[in-house]
């Protein structure tokens, strides 16, 4: 009989702790290896003892999520990370997937889901639950869309986040302020923003500017 997968919990709240312990010490194959409410303490806790998944809590206070599954793809590349959180927001799944996650579920998925992502990344596999892959598909949509801005929309963009007016970028780019206020609609339609505040947050989270 092939020996339990050992789980490791990190999470700054102690009642998701408990919850998770009772549901993994549930699941055949699978057992908590340990638990820690402090990530910086949950790494030198893991210097010590034998882990084939870490199951982490996205935003905790000290050290986030992203920073813990860096620092274990670096230094325990042999550890796969399996992030958990309130939020299924694509920035932060982004960002986790960056640093090396395996997968990604909701603190309000139930034990058959986590059985199968636990299943599915022991057997070096990945994982996402539904709800993150609508968000990732929906994101990739959003940047293609983005990705539609011609260069000129785009350099426009940059000036506008410099605050320049539509005089002093017509006068940069030595064209007409009528021509700018044209750019303008048109970059506000791609974008689907009625605001520069709106644009502006849409252009930072696509890395335009």
């Amino acid at each position: 009989m092939a020996a339990a997968k050992k789980i490791f919990i990190v999470d700054d709240h102690q009642m998701v702790i408990d919850g998770l312990s009772l549901l993994i010490n549930s699941i055949p194959g699978f057992e908590i290896a340990g638990v820690s409410n402090d990530p910086e303490k949950a790494l030198d806790m893991l210097k010590a003892i034998p882990v084939d998944i870490v199951l982490t809590d996205v935003s905790m206070p000290g050290m986030s999520g992203v920073e813990l599954t860096r620092y274990l793809r670096k230094n325990h590349p042999d550890i796969k990370v399996l992030a958990l959180s309130m939020f299924g927001d694509s920035m932060i799944v982004s960002e986790m997937i960056d640093a090396g996650v395996s997968g990604f579920i909701l603190k309000n998925t139930g034990t058959q889901e986590l059985e199968e992502a636990l299943k599915k990344i022991a057997a070096g596999g990945d994982y996402f639950t539904a709800d993150i892959t609508k968000q990732l598909v929906k994101a990739y949509k959003d940047n293609q869309e983005g990705n539609h801005l011609t260069d000129r929309e785009i350099e426009i963009i940059r000036m506008i986040e410099r605050e320049f007016s539509n005089k002093q970028i017509a006068a940069l780019l030595f064209i007409s302020e009528r021509t700018i206020e044209t750019h303008r609609k048109n970059i506000f339609r791609k974008t689907n923003t009625q605001t520069v505040v709106g644009l502006l947050k849409y252009a930072y989270e696509r890395k335009i500017i």
